[in-house]
């Protein structure tokens, strides 16, 4: 009887292990527990179902690794990061900006450019990143490279375009460098914390894939994105009324 129920067991175990969930193998092996009498099949039993259902979650992480590491970065493509761009430009355009209460269409149009510059250049550059070829395969160290090397492309890129547009639209070179400062103040905690964050990622070992790693620097620049109209509220707020007077080219 003792034998019967051990090969009974060792069945239903192999049968539940390959070819059903894990669930089906607890209600199969309580079943059969129930029915056998003898405390040391039974005891047997217990250490064999703790056995397999560790063997189970231990599979289980495995195949999790293996889907992580294969799903390719291409699809990061539709990661929200890119519907928060766009929100966060739409937030920017709707503000409006007023010096001694009346309404400052100068700053409130600057405002809007630089968000505007800011946003596609961003986008840019994290849509060049998923892009690259081979990026599922290259090491943590280079990936951590690239990553931060497009961060400082970013702002220098989008610095640079907005610096160029102010200038043809009227702004003096004392002017926006001025802007550009106080944003760059202002925005100094959010970009320093960038750089915490990465080193953390790429520190930590939770992340076991480029994928992974990826999409946690996704949603890192996600949340610094989120920030940026406060950052553009704080900052054309401290302007007063100093850009108000000037002739500001919007349709150039």
């Amino acid at each position: 009887m003792e034998q019967i129920g051990l090969e009974k067991l060792k069945q239903t175990l192999r049968y539940g292990l390959y070819n059903q969930p894990l669930i089906t193998i607890n209600f199969n092996t309580i079943s059969i527990m129930s029915s056998l009498s003898d405390a040391g099949v039974f005891a047997a039993s217990a250490t064999a179902i703790s056995g397999v259902i560790i063997a189970l979650i231990n599979k289980w992480k495995s195949r999790t690794n293996v889907i992580d590491e294969k799903t390719s970065i291409s699809t990061l493509r539709d990661h929200d990061v890119f519907n928060t761009l766009k929100r966060v430009e739409e937030e920017v355009a709707n503000m409006k900006f007023y010096t001694h209460n009346d309404y400052d269409r100068v700053k409130t149009r600057m405002c809007y450019d630089f968000t505007k510059h800011k946003v596609k250049v961003c986008g840019g550059h994290m849509l060049d990143l998923i892009d690259i070829n081979g990026i599922e395969i290259i090491s943590k160290d280079k990936l951590k490279s690239i990553i931060i090397d497009k961060q400082i492309e970013m702002h220098k890129e989008y610095i640079h375009n907005i610096r160029k547009d102010w200038l043809r639209r009227g702004i003096s070179e004392e002017d926006v460098d001025y802007v550009i400062h106080l944003f760059e103040t202002f925005r100094y905690d959010v970009v320093n914390s960038f750089e915490h964050r990465i080193n953390s990622i790429f520190g930590a070992t939770y992340h076991k894939s480029n994928f992974l790693l990826v999409l946690a620097v996704l949603e890192m620049w996600a949340m610094g994105i989120d920030l940026l109209p406060r950052d553009m509220q704080t900052t054309f707020v401290s302007l007063n009324g100093k850009f108000k007077n000037i002739k500001y080219e919007v349709n150039r």
